[in-house]
C-alpha cells in the first residue's frame, strides 16, 4: 500500500523536481540574458563613440577639402584671400590648429621664389629643414621643394614660413601619395611644438585647372602643390565626447596604420574626465578586461584619411561590475512557486497538471525569444534615431520601411506619413546621371556614393551627399538598402559664390595688370635713384668735411717751410760766428744728428706738400663724380665724367696678386660741352664699367697664366660726335665701351636690360644696374642704348645722346 502510494506521488514528484530544475534554468537563463543586456548597453555606447569621433574626424577634414574648391574656383589666391578663407574655420573648428598652402617650387625656381616672398614684406625669407640638432637651417639642394609659402594659425607660426616638406620622410610620403591618387592623405603622429600636444598633418593636393588627371605621369605633371591643415587629436577627441556619458569606461585612440611604439594617439580617464595625448603615455597590448571583450567587442575602426585608425575601449571594474540579478531571482521564485502550485494540483489531477507543465515551459521559451528580440530591435532603432544624420531603410523596390527623426528634421514629413512610399517620388530625386546607371553601379558594388538633389516638403530643393548599403540577410542575399544623407546645401551655394568671387577677381586683375606694370618699372627706378642720392650726399658730404682741414693743412705748409728756413738760417749763423757751443749743448748736438734734420725736414715738408695735394685732387674728382650740387640738368664735359669714373674705379683696374691690371685704351673724340644730367650720366659709365670689369675678372679664374700673357684684358673707351646738326635729327654724341671679355648668350642679351635680371651669382647683382642706365638715357636724355655681344669675342655698349636736350625730339615722336 505503502508502495502504490508513492508511485501514485512519483509523477507529481518528478514534476515537482522538474519544475525546480526548470525554474533554476529560467533563473540562469534570465541571468545570462541581463548579463547580454549590460553588453548591449556597452557595445550602444561603443558605437555611439565610434559615430561621433568619425563625425568630428570628417567634420574637420571636410573644412580642407574645402580649401581644394576654393583653388580650383579661383585662377591664383594670394596670401590676403587664403588667409581670409580659413579664418572661419579656425575659429569654427578647436581641433585645426592651422592651414598653409605648399607652392610645388622647382630647383630652377627656387632663386626667384625666394625673392618674391622677400618682395611681399618678408625680407629674411628663404627654403628651410630641419637641422641635425632641430634647429631651422638652409635646405640642401634638391630637385622640387614644397615650402610653406601661406600659413594662417592660432599662435604664431612664422618659425615655419618657408619649411619645405619635401625634407622629412614623415611628410614626403604621404605628400607624394596625394600627389599620385587626388585623394586626401595624413601623416603619423606628430608633437605639436606649441601645445606640447600629440597631432596630424593632412594634405589636399591642388592641381592646374581643367587638366586631364586620369594617368599618374598627368597628376604628376600638373600637380601645384598641397593645402595642408594642422590638427590636434585632443581637440577633435574633446568635441566628439560633448553630450556623451562614458562613466567608468576608458578608451584609447590608436593608428593602426603606424608601427608598433608609434600607434599611440590618445588616451581618454573616465574617472578625471580628461584627454591625455602626452606623446610619452604608452598602449600596452596586455590590457586586462577578463572575457569582456573577446572576439574584438571593445574595438571600433575610424578612416582618416587615407589612414586607419581604432578605438580600444577598457571597461573599468566597476562598470564590468554593475550587474544587477533581480530578474533571475524573480524568475526563480515564480518558477518554484509554479511549480509548488502546479505539484499541488497535479495532486488532484495528474493529467492536468501535465498539460500545465508542457504549457508552462513552451510559453517560457518564447517569452525568451521574445525579450532577446525585442531588446535587439529597441537598442538598433534607438541607435538609429538619435544620429543627426538623416536614415532610411528601404526595400528592393524603393518603398520606405524605416524613417528616423533626422530624416523628419531634415524632409519635414513624419515616419507615418512615409512608411510604404516610394522612396524617390516622395523627394522628387534628381540624380547626377540616370537613374538605372545609378542603380546598376549599386547593385553590383553594393554601395553607392554621390549628391542627389531632393524637394522637401515644403517644395524648397536641397543638395544631399548621399551614401548608399546594400543590406544582406546571412546567407549573403539582397534584402534591404541603407540610405545616409547629409544636407550640403550650404556648401554648395558657398562653393558657388567662391566662384562668382574668383571670377570679378579675375575682372579686376585685367584692369590693375597694366597699373602694376607702371607701378613695377617706377619702383625699379625710385630705388636706384634714391640709392645713389643716398650715396650722393655722402659723398658730398664726405668731400667737404675733408675738404676743410686739406686745405687748412695745404695753406699753412708753405708758411711752416718759411719759418723752418729761418730757423735753419739762424742756426747756421749760431755754427758760424760760436763754433764753440758750452759742453752741454755739444752732447745735445751730437745725440740728435741735427745734421741729417736740417737734410730730411725739408723733405718731409716736401712730401707733405704732395700728399695734401693728392687729397684736394681725390676730393675734387668725388664732388665731380656725384654731382650733388648739379642736380639740373646743365652743360658738362663727358670726358671729365668718364675719367672721374676710372679714377673711382682704379684700384679694380690696377695689378694686385692673383689679379691681372686690366688697361684702359682712351679714344675720345674732340666733343663739346653736353647738355645732360651730369650726376645720373655718370651713374651710366659706373654700372657699364664696373660690368665689365666683373666680366673680366671671372673670365679671367678661368683662364692660366699663359692665356692672360698672350691675350691681356684691356677695357676701350671711346667717343665721337655723329650726324649733322638739322631740325629733325640734331647732332648726337656716340660713346662706346667694350671689353675683351667672355661675351653673352643670345639669350641674355634679349633680357639685358629687364629689371631684376642678372647672370652674376647670388648677392653679387641686383639686376637693376643695366636697367636703370636705360631709363636715364632713352627716358631721362632721349638717347640711345644698344649692346652687341657673342660668346667668346667680348662685349660692346653703344650710347647715343643728344648734344642739345631742347631738340631731342628724334626718340620723343
Amino acid at each position: 500500500m505503502a508502495s502504490l502510494e508513492k508511485r501514485r506521488y512519483t509523477p507529481a514528484w518528478l514534476i515537482l523536481a522538474l519544475g525546480t530544475l526548470l525554474s533554476v534554468v529560467a533563473a540562469i537563463t534570465v541571468a545570462k540574458w541581463e548579463k547580454e543586456a549590460h553588453r548591449a548597453e556597452f557595445k550602444n555606447q561603443a558605437d555611439k563613440l565610434a559615430t561621433a569621433l568619425q563625425q568630428s574626424i570628417d567634420t574637420n577634414l571636410g573644412m580642407l577639402r574645402a580649401t581644394e574648391s576654393f583653388y580650383v574656383a579661383s585662377e591664383k589666391v594670394d596670401r590676403r584671400e587664403f588667409a581670409t578663407f580659413v579664418q572661419n574655420f579656425l575659429t569654427r573648428y578647436p581641433g585645426i590648429l592651422a592651414f598653409s598652402w605648399s607652392r610645388r617650387v622647382s630647383a630652377a625656381e627656387r632663386q626667384s621664389y625666394e625673392q618674391q616672398i622677400r618682395a611681399e614684406g618678408f625680407p629674411n625669407f628663404e627654403i628651410i629643414e630641419r637641422g641635425a640638432q632641430g634647429q631651422m637651417v638652409r635646405a640642401q639642394e634638391r630637385p622640387e621643394y614644397f615650402p610653406v609659402t601661406y600659413i594662417k594659425a592660432r599662435q604664431s607660426q612664422a618659425g615655419a614660413l618657408g619649411y619645405d616638406l619635401n625634407s622629412e620622410d614623415s611628410r614626403r610620403i604621404p605628400l607624394e601619395k596625394a600627389r599620385d591618387t587626388g585623394k586626401m592623405a595624413a601623416t603619423e603622429r606628430i608633437k605639436i611644438f606649441t601645445t606640447k600636444q600629440l597631432g596630424f598633418l593632412t594634405f589636399q593636393p591642388i592641381y592646374r585647372r581643367d587638366t586631364d588627371l586620369n594617368t599618374l605621369e598627368s597628376s604628376q605633371k600638373n600637380f601645384q602643390g598641397v593645402t595642408t591643415a594642422v590638427f590636434q587629436i585632443s581637440d577633435i577627441v574633446k568635441a566628439a565626447l560633448v553630450g556623451l556619458q562614458l562613466d567608468h569606461i576608458d578608451f584609447y585612440l590608436l593608428d593602426n596604420s603606424a608601427p608598433a611604439q608609434e600607434r599611440f594617439l590618445s588616451f581618454y580617464q573616465s574617472s578625471k574626465k580628461r584627454v591625455i595625448a602626452d606623446i610619452n603615455h604608452e598602449f600596452s597590448d596586455k590590457t586586462n578586461t577578463g572575457s569582456f571583450c573577446y572576439h574584438n567587442f571593445c574595438t571600433r575602426n575610424l578612416i582618416v584619411a587615407d589612414r586607419q585608425w581604432t578605438i580600444f575601449l577598457i571597461p573599468q571594474a566597476e562598470y564590468i561590475g554593475i550587474q544587477s540579478f533581480w530578474r533571475a531571482g524573480v524568475t526563480l521564485f515564480s518558477g518554484l512557486l509554479l511549480t509548488a502550485i502546479v505539484t499541488a494540483y497535479l495532486l488532484s489531477s495528474l493529467h492536468h497538471t501535465s498539460e500545465v507543465e508542457k504549457l508552462v515551459f513552451e510559453r517560457t521559451v518564447q517569452a525568451k525569444q521574445l525579450r532577446e528580440t525585442l531588446q535587439s530591435l529597441e537598442q538598433n532603432m534607438e541607435m538609429l534615431d538619435l544620429a543627426n544624420d538623416s536614415i532610411i531603410i528601404r526595400d528592393l523596390e524603393n518603398r520606405i520601411n524605416y524613417w528616423n527623426q533626422g530624416a523628419e528634421r531634415l524632409y519635414g514629413w513624419k515616419r507615418s506619413e512615409c512608411i510604404g512610399q516610394y522612396t524617390h517620388v516622395l523627394l522628387q530625386t534628381i540624380f547626377p546621371q540616370s537613374r538605372e546607371e545609378v542603380f546598376r553601379e549599386f547593385l553590383a558594388q553594393g554601395y553607392w556614393e554621390g549628391e542627389l538633389i531632393h524637394t522637401k516638403r515644403d517644395g524648397t530643393q536641397i543638395t544631399v551627399e548621399s551614401r548608399w548599403t546594400l543590406q544582406r540577410d546571412d546567407r549573403g542575399n539582397a534584402i534591404a538598402m541603407l540610405e545616409i544623407n547629409n544636407d550640403i546645401t550650404q556648401r554648395k551655394e558657398a562653393e558657388a559664390a567662391i566662384h562668382q568671387l574668383a571670377a570679378r577677381e579675375r575682372e579686376k586683375a585685367k584692369q590693375l595688370k597694366q597699373t602694376l606694370k607702371e607701378l613695377q618699372k617706377t619702383q625699379t627706378q625710385l630705388i636706384q635713384t634714391e640709392k645713389m642720392s643716398s650715396l650722393g650726399q655722402l659723398v658730398a658730404g664726405v668731400a667737404h668735411e675733408i675738404n676743410n682741414p686739406v686745405n687748412f693743412i695745404y695753406g699753412n705748409l708753405a708758411h711752416t717751410d718759411d719759418y723752418i728756413q729761418e730757423i735753419l738760417e739762424l742756426l747756421h749763423l749760431y755754427q758760424r760766428y760760436y763754433p764753440n757751443p758750452v759742453s752741454e749743448i755739444q752732447d745735445y748736438y751730437e745725440n740728435s744728428e741735427i745734421d741729417f734734420l736740417i737734410e730730411d725736414l725739408p723733405k718731409i715738408l716736401s712730401s707733405m706738400k704732395i700728399g695734401a695735394e693728392r687729397i684736394r685732387q681725390i676730393v675734387l674728382t668725388l664732388r665731380n663724380f656725384s654731382r650733388f650740387d648739379e642736380a639740373e640738368m646743365k652743360a658738362v664735359d663727358i670726358h671729365e665724367g668718364i675719367d672721374n669714373t676710372l679714377l673711382i674705379l682704379q684700384n679694380r683696374l690696377k695689378a694686385k696678386p692673383n689679379h691681372p691690371e686690366i688697361e684702359v685704351i682712351k679714344e675720345y673724340g674732340n666733343l663739346p660741352k653736353i647738355e645732360c644730367y651730369a650726376g645720373q650720366l655718370n651713374q651710366v659709365f659706373m654700372n657699364i664699367i664696373t660690368n665689365a670689369i666683373d666680366a673680366i675678372d671671372t673670365y679671367n679664374e678661368q683662364r692660366s697664366t699663359q692665356e692672360i700673357e698672350s691675350n691681356p684684358s684691356i677695357i676701350k673707351i671711346s667717343t665721337a660726335v655723329i650726324g649733322e646738326e638739322t631740325p629733325e635729327n640734331p647732332q648726337r654724341v656716340l660713346i662706346k665701351i667694350a671689353d675683351n671679355g667672355p661675351g653673352m648668350t643670345s639669350e641674355a642679351k634679349k633680357r639685358l636690360f629687364d629689371p631684376f635680371f642678372t647672370t652674376k651669382p647670388v648677392g653679387k647683382g641686383t639686376g637693376l644696374g643695366l636697367s636703370i642706365s636705360y631709363q636715364i638715357v632713352v627716358e631721362k636724355h632721349g638717347g640711345m642704348l644698344n649692346c652687341e655681344s657673342e660668346l667668346g669675342q667680348g662685349t660692346e655698349f653703344f650710347m647715343e645722346i643728344p648734344m642739345n636736350q631742347q631738340k631731342k625730339n628724334y626718340h620723343d615722336k
